[in-house]
């Protein structure tokens, strides 16, 4: 799971851990059942490890991806021949037996740890020897695989959503679910009401983007308007779609069914969407660059039709001498968006020249669309899934006071160990890093993209999150945050710079790819290269002259 994710990603009261699967330091709790929502690496992280041994519930997708995954730095290897076959990040989860010539089968040494199970479908589990749950898996609308939980057992129901987005169509179709219909809130029926349903002991609930209060454009809506400016160009421009994580895959749909015409995609890519379960993601793909003005090719290594002829793309001109459009997805709201595609379509038709367009796909919900999902099913609880760790808890008081009145009654009492801090002596006196919205860090385009992001991208900030958390606080917790808030003087020498903060330097083809966030499968490292770093900063650091001191705030750099 992400950082700081409550109870070591345990979904209490049961032994069932979701999204974790590495040996953490000091865990009690021994997991009788592992549940894998998607394939996002912040998500499988200790399934790396060969000694990795345990079952573990996903999606088919989830599976199909998870076997098929290679890291950046590998695929290039391949592509360019220097690694005879393609290496799987996770192949030593599933190893088939051996077969004779004779058709018999060796089975020492084979295993198939990925155990998937279909949509819609209760399936009972056995976690020990007197104890079964029932879980169901339902479609998560936030990438390929993507999958919520319903954990059905004798302490009670719970609904872990992993990463989702809640968008009005997803509500409605939960309220025609029949295996999510019995936990729906009935009026005003009290908990557990015989003639009200059942109530849910707890949503664990995505809270990646539970700290923005903007009303984002639904992917139809986002798609649609892009389409609508991609359409305003000239038939010979080429686009470049920046599907740089598992996602976006919305944009790449309407894409080709409004063009009906096939995406160019990188090896890869194609091995990936042609086995997953969605019809219109098999078909849309092609392998050859040459029959297609769009492309969602390496974006580290693009094919010739979209490489651009400018190593900084200034230009807007690709090595063959055409015009090349960048598409890169970003958190907008639905005002700007409007907005945006007035401006945008002035300029288009004052004959201006477009080398950029934004498009606003959310794959996380914001604070009302989550608030919605909630009061669907007015829990007992809500448990944050992602937390600020250098807030020690902070950020969990706010969000149960922001889900507060979506619950069946007054939330519980949560475990002391949880809450009880002294925030004044243990919150971090460390500067605030200045972290940015990922998809702000993976643009393409050159400056071009990074002017047009600045102006109108929401700026998901860690500052502005902790200043949202402040907002749902009171008194001395205040005044905690106020603290960290405050500017330390090396921050103030350099305060007003860039205005809000200047948007990172986009991803160039020709420049080394930059690890930018755990949550991006495409990153040019792995986690072995990971591990490897760490274990060296560890042995010669101290000998270097280097501090060890790991950040408060849960960010990796």
């Amino acid at each position: 799971m992400p950082p700081g994710a409550p109870y070591s990603s345990f979904v209490l009261p049961y032994r069932i851990r979701v999204d974790e699967f590495s040996n953490s330091v000091g865990q009690e709790m021994v997991p009788a059942l592992h549940l894998l929502s998607h394939t996002h690496s912040d998500h499988i992280t200790g399934l790396q490890a060969k000694s990795f041994g345990y079952t573990v519930i996903c999606s088919h997708d989830a599976k199909e991806m998870l076997l098929r995954h290679e890291v950046y730095a590998e695929r290039s290897l391949h592509e360019h021949e220097y690694r005879a076959e393609a290496t799987r990040t996770y192949s030593h989860l599933k190893v088939d037996p051996l077969i004779y010539p004779d058709g018999s089968m060796y089975y020492t040494g084979s295993r198939d740890l990925l155990r998937p199970l279909p949509l819609n479908t209760p399936t009972e589990i056995e976690l020990a020897n007197d104890e079964s749950v029932t879980v169901t898996l339902f479609d998560a609308n936030h990438c390929p695989g993507a999958v919520m939980f319903l954990i059905e057992g004798k302490k009670g129901a719970v609904l872990h959503t992993g990463d989702f987005r809640a968008e009005p169509w997803f509500l409605e179709s939960i309220t025609h679910n029949q295996f999510l219909q019995p936990y729906l809130a009935a009026g005003d029926s009290q908990p557990d009401d015989p003639l009200g349903g059942s109530t849910l002991e707890a949503i664990y609930l995505d809270t990646a983007s539970v700290m923005s209060t903007v009303a984002v454009p639904t992917k139809a809506a986002a798609t649609s308007g892009l389409i609508e400016l991609m359409k305003l160009l000239p038939s010979t421009t080429y686009f470049f779609i920046n599907a740089w994580t598992w996602g976006y895959e919305d944009v790449l749909k309407a894409i080709s069914r409004a063009f009906r015409a096939p995406i160019h995609l990188d090896r890869y890519k194609h091995n990936i969407l042609t086995n997953v379960s969605d019809p219109a993601l098999r078909a849309l793909g092609t392998r050859d660059e040459a029959v297609s003005r769009f492309h969602a090719c390496e974006r580290f290594e693009r094919c010739e039709y979209v490489a651009s002829a400018d190593p900084r793309e200034r230009s807007g001109r690709t090595r063959r001498g055409a015009d090349v459009v960048y598409v890169n997805p970003v958190t907008m709201g639905s005002e700007r968006w409007e907005r945006y595609r007035q401006e945008t379509k002035l300029a288009i038709g004052r004959g201006e020249r477009i080398t950029n367009l934004l498009v606003p796909l959310s794959r996380h919900s914001p604070l009302p669309e989550l608030q919605a999902f909630v009061s669907l099913f007015r829990p007992r609880r809500v448990v944050p899934n992602t937390l600020i760790p250098g807030l020690h808890g902070l950020d969990w008081r706010a969000i149960d006071r922001m889900f507060a009145h979506c619950l069946a009654g007054p939330p519980p009492a949560v475990s002391q160990a949880d809450f009880d801090v002294d925030v004044d002596a243990e919150l971090p006196d460390s500067d605030l890093p200045e972290t940015e919205d990922t998809a702000l860090l993976n643009l393409v385009g050159g400056a071009g993209a990074v002017g047009l992001a600045e102006k109108w991208a929401e700026r998901g900030t860690l500052r502005r999150k902790i200043e949202m958390v402040r907002s749902w606080l009171g008194g001395r917790e205040q005044r905690a945050v106020d603290r960290v808030l405050q500017p330390k003087p090396a921050q103030a020498a350099v305060a007003g710079v860039g205005g809000g903060g200047a948007v990172a330097r986009p991803v160039s083809a020709p420049t080394r790819p930059q690890p930018v966030d755990s949550e991006d499968e495409d990153s040019n490292y792995g986690e072995a290269d990971d591990a490897r770093g760490r274990t060296a900063h560890l042995l010669f650091a101290g000998l270097a002259g280097i501090e060890d001191k790991p950040s408060e705030w849960g960010i990796v750099s």
